[in-house]
């Protein structure tokens, strides 16, 4: 008689089947789960395990077999009890009973049995049609790779230890060569300022930014330009000229661009004194260094020409003009300019 057959069919609808004096059959629920390592998925199914002091017959498996064989109740539980017998002998013998379907019996040392269950059926109705399946391992990128292709393009700026650590490991023949390359730098930048006039007119007071420095202002008003070609001479060229002296304009180029027209009105200015140079107390040539528009600024640059030994003067006009000395003729005026354009590259002459 095919016992094992009745306690499967058994384990479909009961939770509970007992072999009487042998053990009995619990199941429980257990929900679906992944094998890592396998990478097997498995559906929710019922969990077996066997509990050896569940003896008593409770008649379920007796009238599962006679109604199946067609048997009386008696003749079901002697058939059984045959079943029992031959389940112990197999595990005194090899250690081991196969029940198809349902699982393993194991018996280990000190009569301890143990069941193993076999996974191939699921005795779960809920998860009827559901199987166990296979799935192949999902090779993902792992998160050391897809940093190093995220910096793969990128500049790594080194932290300051790395830092610290590379300026260490410089030789010191490195070192020496970083210290000539900058003092040749200095020599250079130094002999770059001796040769030229970068350092001429340097003085602490133009290192102050907030300094109020005396800036040459001139602003022409309308309608002081001529009509005549006088416009496209610079000074130089107007001075050079011959003209008499009654020559009411003169031009001055300003930074090189395009030239400004000066209207000159009568006035009597000071005589400028100096050195080197021959003057007169008043005169109809006047040196001018600068002509500014806001006073005090006339005022700044008189003072300071006054203290480099000029007998300055102010020609208060529209603009206030500042004159470094007066002459009585072109000639002596033209000399004096020449030597001023050495200290000061933009004064020019203006007939007075």
């Amino acid at each position: 008689m095919p016992i094992e057959k009745y306690i499967s069919e058994l384990l479909f609808e009961h939770d509970c089947v007992i072999i009487p004096d042998f053990g009995g059959f619990v199941c429980n629920y257990s929900s679906a789960n992944i094998h890592s390592s396998k990478h097997r998925f498995s559906p929710p199914f019922k969990k077996i395990s066997f509990n050896r002091n569940l003896k008593n017959n409770d008649g379920l498996l007796a009238n599962q077999a006679a109604q199946a064989e067609n048997i009386s109740y008696s003749d079901s539980n002697r058939a059984i009890s045959e079943y029992v017998e031959k389940m112990n002998n197999e595990l005194s013998v090899n250690k081991r009973f196969d029940l198809q379907r349902i699982g393993t019996f194991y018996l280990r040392e000190e009569n301890t049995l143990l069941f193993e269950q076999d996974e191939t059926t699921n005795y779960l109705s809920d998860s009827f049609g559901l199987g166990t399946f296979y799935s192949p391992a999902i090779k993902r990128e792992s998160i050391e790779r897809k940093i190093e292709r995220k910096l793969k393009d990128k500049i790594v700026v080194p932290s300051k230890e790395q830092k610290e650590t590379v300026i260490r490991k410089r030789s010191p023949v490195a070192r020496y060569m970083a210290v000539a390359a900058s003092l040749l730098i200095a020599v250079s930048l130094l002999f770059v300022f001796l040769k030229t006039d970068l350092l001429k007119n340097a003085s602490f007071a133009n290192l102050n930014p907030f300094a109020e420095k005396s800036v040459a202002l001139y602003q022409p008003a309308a309608g002081e330009l001529p009509d005549r070609d006088d416009s496209k001479d610079n000074v130089s060229n107007l001075l050079a000229s011959g003209r008499n002296d009654t020559t009411r304009y003169l031009n001055v180029m300003i930074g090189g661009n395009i030239p400004i027209v000066v209207s000159l009105q009568d006035d009597k200015t000071a005589v400028v004194k100096t050195k080197s140079i021959k003057h007169f107390s008043r005169g109809y040539f006047h040196i001018i260094g600068g002509a500014f528009a806001v006073p005090e600024n006339a005022e700044k640059f008189y003072n300071k020409l006054l203290k480099q030994g000029y007998d300055a003067t102010i020609i208060d006009k529209k603009l206030r003009f500042v004159s470094y000395g007066g002459f009585s003729t072109r000639k002596e005026a033209l000399q004096a300019l020449e030597k001023i354009r050495a200290v000061q590259s933009d004064a020019w002459l203006m007939r007075n």
